[in-house]
């Protein structure tokens, strides 16, 4: 496989290898994934069993169709229609994860907000001989302690997003459209990425379906936006807090059930769509079993082991993964093939199979919610799409800023900021920024909650 991936990246016997590749990429993911399978099938099962049989509300129906894919597998029925239930079925759980995303986001803001009230029902003072010089120069020396570049980048964000904001609305706007120029020439999906992570820090990127999805968010997030931050009475921040806690607890849960069905999900599609490259060996028959008496023991039919008896199994499937991702990250060269080799699959009547290949890649990545089917836009951003895009999200902005409070605009500004391509063209300058950015801020109850916000940063 080493030589064919070797040949492939030098255009070397191109018509050979294209022809041996997605057969051998196949049967490695197909040994990986049913590894995974069988850990997240079994493991689900016991936490469901652990709550009572108790499956998460609104899960039933995915679960009960994971159950009968998993069985049809086993009897010999054709998958065609398995496959296309739960390729449904997990476009329906990345939809209530864009929604959960769109209500974190939100959640960020108004804990960023509430945060800087925190000490207003504190004792608290000053640390004792602090200034504000002497503060910059511990997060100065915070910042540079590494060499790394990109770890330096990470840090200025974290403490640009921390420190108080006094920005003039205007003054914002000039700094996003600043931020924005540096995609001209660029690709559109590049600016769209960018702009899709500013506006769902935002709380600018709403879904259709959020409200449907989770009325129960909805409703909590329409009480918080009632929240008049400067009026606020202890009994307020109590409330608000209590609030806060409850809306954690939902998105965990919600959050939890979603990852753990998502990763069978993704395993499950990863195996169907490789069987017929399957490598009988002991790993996979071993693997076979396991996910095999979990189906049935998930289905209240008779097993011939014991929850003890298939945990022991996994003793098996020791070391296996760690044998198999190295081959799974080298041997993904899907990109390059796409790019290169698009005309000559079509040519050698490979597009069936290559169609499917260049799936796997992405139900293996970390990402485990990513679209499949998604193509990148690599159009360049000209100065005229530029524009438009900066004209669109400065508008939105002005209406989001118009309807909330002064201590959430705020928040949002933060956000925001913390995501700009770094904007100093110096040390200086960034010491400038931090220094001016402390020294303006009059209001002791924020100033605190930053400067312990700050001080987490740097203790982690």
């Amino acid at each position: 496989m080493k030589k064919i991936v070797g040949e492939l990246l030098k255009n070397k016997n191109a018509e050979k290898n294209l022809q041996e590749y997605y057969g051998r990429f196949m049967e490695i993911n197909n040994q990986y994934a049913m590894i995974h399978l069988a850990m997240d099938y079994y493991t689900y099962y016991v936490s469901v069993s652990e709550d009572g049989g108790m499956i998460a509300p609104g899960y039933q129906d995915t679960v009960n169709q994971i159950n009968q894919s998993i069985a049809h597998y086993f009897d010999g029925s054709d998958l065609g229609e398995d496959i296309q239930s739960l390729e449904q079925l997990r476009g329906q759980i990345i939809e209530k994860v864009k929604d959960m995303t769109c209500f974190i986001d939100m959640y960020n803001v108004y804990e960023h907000a509430f945060n800087r009230v925190e000490y207003k029902f504190r004792e608290d003072d000053y640390p004792e001989g602090y200034s504000d010089e002497d503060y910059t120069r511990q997060i100065m020396r915070f910042i540079l302690e590494d060499e790394d570049r990109m770890t330096i980048n990470y840090k200025i964000q974290d403490v640009i997003g921390q420190l108080p904001v006094r920005l003039t609305k205007n003054k914002f706007f000039e700094m996003l459209s600043d931020g924005m120029s540096v995609y001209e020439g660029g690709t559109k999906e590049s600016l769209n990425s960018f702009l899709y992570m500013i506006r769902t820090r935002s709380m600018l990127d709403n879904t259709e379906t959020m409200a449907v999805n989770y009325p129960y968010l909805s409703e909590a997030f329409e009480q918080l936006q009632k929240t008049e931050f400067k009026h606020m009475e202890l009994s307020d921040y109590q409330d608000m807090k209590k609030h806060l806690s409850d809306i954690t607890a939902y998105i965990d849960s919600e959050m939890d059930s979603c990852m753990m069905i998502q990763e069978i999900l993704n395993n499950l599609l990863l195996v169907l769509y490789t069987k017929e490259y399957e490598k009988k060996n002991q790993v996979t028959e071993s693997c076979n079993t396991i996910v095999k008496e979990t189906n049935l023991l998930f289905m209240d039919k008779f097993s011939s082991k014991s929850l003890e008896e298939i945990e022991d199994m996994f003793v098996l499937l020791e070391g296996e993964q760690e044998r198999l991702y190295p081959m799974i990250s080298s041997y993904d060269i899907t990109d390059q093939i796409q790019e290169t080799y698009s005309e000559l699959i079509q040519r050698l009547g490979l597009e069936e199979q290559y169609h499917v290949v260049y799936k796997l890649p992405k139900l293996n990545s970390d990402s485990m919610f990513a679209d499949m089917e998604k193509e990148e836009n690599l159009e360049p951003v000209d100065e005229s799409y530029l524009k438009e895009q900066k004209e669109k999200v400065i508008e939105e902005y002005k209406a989001l800023f118009a309807e909330n409070d002064r201590m959430i605009n705020r928040a949002v500004m933060s956000a925001v900021l913390s995501e700009l391509p770094i904007f100093f063209n110096n040390i200086s300058e960034l010491q400038d920024y931090i220094y001016n950015t402390l020294s303006i801020c009059m209001d002791k109850v924020e100033k605190l909650a930053c400067i312990e916000l700050i001080n987490g940063i740097m203790a982690e």
